[in-house]
């Protein structure tokens, strides 16, 4: 495994115009369960009587809207104080390198935003972005969890609609053309945290058509073997070898003490 993670390695630092494609174990290890949440299934079935995919989607929040945001405050907001990993971490120091050019993810929180990546597609939207559809007002997500039923825009009285995508709606085009385009021509794309077969992203990975594509997951799956390079394992560890994420965090100590001289 040192062997295949040091050629990965090699690769980001002798690359540029890397993009990173963000899949749902990222999420998972910030401790937030995503909108499907599909590892918590049985649980959320036996709670609301739904599947998550009939939950989150555009003809169930039309039709039962508290229990949507039921759901969207205790499933998707499940965790408060969510600490950044070195997944985000790492992206973010790729792109201040001038390496990264794109995250794509399917994720509402904005995590990389956060760590300081400037470039990031977000398929399905934000959950930062809840919106008033009469006044335009934007809430964020913690309105949404501190809310009771329905949450309501303060000046309109008039029920949120949610800041991401449902099933059942077009997502914007304009994402999905920024997303295609830079993996299209990416020169190296790194798929974390989701398998090359997902059905969620298999229509996204392909438009890469380069040699670089690289693998990282927890586990092994089928299908993954079209990959140039993979390595399976815990992904904040991975990234932070892959990326010398450490490093730059000796260097920056370093470089403080050096000013105090």
């Amino acid at each position: 495994m040192n062997q295949v993670l040091d050629k990965i390695r090699e690769v980001i630092r002798t690359n540029q115009n890397i993009v990173l494609l963000s899949g749902s174990e990222v999420t998972k290890e910030t401790g937030l369960n995503g909108i499907r949440a599909e590892h918590i299934a049985y649980d959320i079935e036996q709670k609301y009587g739904y599947s998550s995919d009939e939950i989150v989607s555009s003809l169930f929040l039309s039709r039962s809207v508290e229990t949507f945001y039921d759901y969207y405050r205790n499933i998707i907001l499940n965790k408060s104080d969510v600490e950044l990993t070195k997944v985000h971490r790492a992206a973010a120091k790729l792109e201040r390198e001038g390496k990264l050019t794109a995250v794509i993810t399917k994720a509402v929180y904005g995590h990389f935003e956060q760590a300081g990546c400037k470039n990031v597609v977000e398929l399905y939207g934000s959950a930062e972005e809840n919106r008033c559809p009469v006044c335009g007002r934007f809430y964020d997500s913690k309105f949404i969890k501190e809310s009771h039923n329905a949450p309501k825009c303060v000046d309109c009285e008039v029920v949120l609609r949610p800041g991401f995508s449902l099933y059942g709606e077009m997502i914007d085009n304009g994402r999905l053309t920024k997303a295609s385009n830079a993996i299209e021509y990416a020169d190296v794309l790194i798929v974390a945290g989701t398998s090359l077969n997902s059905l969620s992203w298999e229509n996204t990975i392909r438009y890469y058509g380069g040699d670089k594509l690289i693998l990282i997951n927890t586990e092994e799956k089928s299908g993954d073997e079209r990959a140039d390079f993979r390595a399976y394992g815990n992904l904040s560890e991975i990234f932070t070898y892959i990326t010398d994420l450490d490093k730059e965090s000796t260097d920056s100590i370093q470089t403080e003490e050096e000013k105090n001289r």
